[in-house]
């Protein structure tokens, strides 16, 4: 028998709520490949299912054939879920772009983890940073509690978009951290995300034989590419209405794109993602307290609304958890993208601590390219 899931104030860690949060989304397939640190999503799924006749387990052989199923399993009608990590997300790259050329909603998770050389199981952002352009929806969390929402309110955002959804945590930080999570019914849950019921034209149907992605003329092929970044755009007000949506349904608060904490007339600010962002609302407690801006949906970027925060704010720091060598880090190239004047510094990579004393060495450096900092200390 397959065991109950939790409803209420329930002990887990991220790897274990975002795989209730999967089966509360009523999935009917998951694609699956371990890779560490998000193979606890996988074996936690394995065991929530088993012998259930409603929902396919499918073990694959790697990562790119992971993808492979679950965009076939979309096409086919099926709510799908995968999870991945570091070099599987990488071997994967040429499935992202073809998720989101064909519109297909699919919700994957990736576990951050820092890429090769060297070889390490330690977070940082290196591995979904690098796949930003590739057209999926991003959203970074910063605690198990919000990975669970978040992938409740992707299959939603997805599903309304035609196109997929990466919900990102950090590796260990986020995914093999226990924390009380508070879990919401199975009745909550649908009446909050209806069935995937995408139109009949777009499925795959044996009956029905069509060929799907051939080979356009320029201009065909131009368009196409223009109505994904049309849906990136629709994509803003549909996070801003799932995260209202899912404040009437469960009683709590849901972040859309930004998370802002402190004084809006502080004279400096941190911007960052993920667990750094939660390290920085540490400093509001200084003498000085800087304004804390948390990027949790980074594609599509929000760029207009983070202008509007940030706009009498003398001194912006951009604190980056991955390297873009030969210039500022991804989300500080973001933030200057519109306008913003801020210095970008980067930090726990491969795991490095990130602690408050080393926001506050941010805070305190300045200049034109990415500060490198190195550790908690000195």
């Amino acid at each position: 028998m397959s065991p109950e899931l939790p409803v209420g104030r329930t002990v887990l860690t991220g790897n274990e709520a975002a795989a209730v949060a999967a089966v509360l989304a009523r999935i009917q397939q998951v694609a699956c490949y371990p890779i560490t640190p998000q193979t606890l999503i996988v074996e936690k799924l394995a065991e929530l299912v088993a012998e259930r006749d409603d929902i396919v387990f499918a073990n694959l052989d790697s990562e790119h054939s992971m993808f492979g199923y679950a965009l076939a399993s979309e096409r086919a009608g099926s709510r799908c879920f995968a999870a991945t990590s570091s070099q599987g997300l990488l071997y994967s790259h040429e499935q992202l772009h073809r998720a989101s050329r064909e519109r297909i909603p699919l919700v994957a998770v990736n576990v951050n983890r820092s890429v090769v050389a060297p070889w390490s199981l330690e977070p940082d952002l290196a591995d979904s940073m690098s796949e930003r352009d590739t057209g999926w929806i991003q959203l970074y969390c910063s605690s198990a509690q919000e990975l669970l929402d978040s992938i409740l309110s992707a299959y939603r955002i997805a599903e309304e978009a035609m196109l997929p959804v990466l919900v990102c945590a950090e590796g260990f930080l986020v995914s093999h951290t226990a924390e009380v999570v508070d879990v919401p019914s199975q009745e909550a849950v649908d009446a909050f995300l209806p069935p995937f019921r995408p139109a009949e034209d777009w499925l795959l149907d044996p009956r029905r034989p069509r060929a799907f992605s051939g080979l356009p003329e320029p201009n065909d092929y131009a368009w196409y590419q223009r109505n994904v970044a049309e849906a990136h755009d629709r994509t803003r007000t549909l996070l801003a209405e799932a995260a209202a949506d899912f404040a009437k349904a469960f009683g709590r608060s849901k972040v859309a794109s930004l998370e802002i904490t402190g004084d809006p007339a502080a004279e400096t600010a941190i911007v960052a993602i993920g667990t750094i962002g939660e390290t920085a609302r540490e400093l509001l407690h200084d003498d000085d307290p800087p304004l804390v801006v948390r990027v949790h949906a980074y594609r599509p970027f929000p760029g207009e609304e983070l202008a509007a925060a940030l706009e009498h704010v003398p001194h912006v720091c951009v604190v980056d958890r991955a390297p873009a060598f030969g210039s500022v880090g991804p989300l500080g190239q973001d933030v200057r993208a519109y306008g913003i004047p801020a210095t970008d510094v980067v930090c726990g990579l491969g795991g490095s601590d990130v602690t408050p004393d080393t926001l506050r060495r941010a805070l305190a450096a300045s200049g034109r390219e990415a500060v490198y900092l190195i550790g908690g200390g000195a």
